[in-house]
């Protein structure tokens, strides 16, 4: 007996594999646009719900002197408060690069919020290395990764401590570190620390150390952090030198 075979299915050819990068960047997209609309819808009410409040105090100063009154514009200065770091959220890998000099810029950084850890009588260790290259980076924004790590570890002691700010190379990389002597971050809290609108403090947003994450991988840097129970936290940065984002 002859016995045919069926060669028709040796063309068929192998599908193609998706691109991953690109589906992606896709929904980075489409969550950067969805987050834009909300904050947008949001902010306009709001915007206009604070002038009708200041314009009712205008008229009734008396207003001032009623408790119920000073929780409402609590509220609304959080509300607002929210609103922009959620805008900072959805705009953190939106670079603007040029050439910086992160020596400097931690030190004027530092310099401005001196005298409000003094108040609270915290003292802040500078070290910055000597001759650290210039790198690519967006001011802005690594001025505001630079300010929440800061005002982190003054918000960790509660008075009486010691923050430490250090500056320095690490083969192809500069390193920023910001070390507290405060409570430290209890264990619980560690595994969603980065995770947006997660938060254990009173009145946080659960947006500052996700803007930092978020401004230090733009720059394709990193974040990490160690943390010990009532000894302290520090917070390190790792940001490459001459290479473009």
């Amino acid at each position: 007996m002859d016995t045919k075979i069926n060669h028709s299915n040796q063309n068929i050819t192998a599908k193609e594999e998706p691109d991953y990068r690109q589906l992606y960047e896709d929904l980075q997209m489409q969550q950067h646009f969805t987050l834009s609309h909300v904050s947008h819808e949001i902010r306009n009410p709001v915007t206009l719900i604070n002038s009708f409040l200041q314009l009712l105090e205008s008229h009734h100063p008396e207003l001032k002197e009623d408790k119920y009154w000073e929780k409402i514009m609590e509220n609304m200065d959080f509300l607002k408060t929210l609103l922009n770091e959620f805008s900072s959220f959805n705009n953190s890998g939106k670079l603007n690069l040029q050439e910086l000099n992160l020596s400097k810029l931690v030190e004027n950084l530092s310099a401005s919020i001196l005298p409000s850890l003094e108040n609270r009588n915290i003292s802040l260790v500078l070290n910055i290395e000597s001759d650290l290259p210039v790198i690519q980076a967006d001011k802005t924004k690594m001025s505001q990764l630079i300010l929440n790590l800061l005002r982190n570890a003054s918000e960790a002691i509660k008075s009486n401590g010691t923050i430490y700010c250090s500056l320095t190379s690490r083969q192809n990389q500069l390193a920023f570190s910001v070390r507290d002597n405060g409570g430290g971050i209890p264990l619980p809290y560690q595994e969603d620390l980065f995770e947006p609108f997660i938060t254990h403090k009173q009145e946080g947003t659960g947006l500052g150390l996700p803007i930092c994450k978020r401004i230090a991988e733009a720059h394709n840097g990193s974040i990490s952090f160690q943390s010990v129970p009532e000894k302290g936290t520090e917070f390190t940065v790792l940001l490459p030198v001459n290479q473009k984002c």
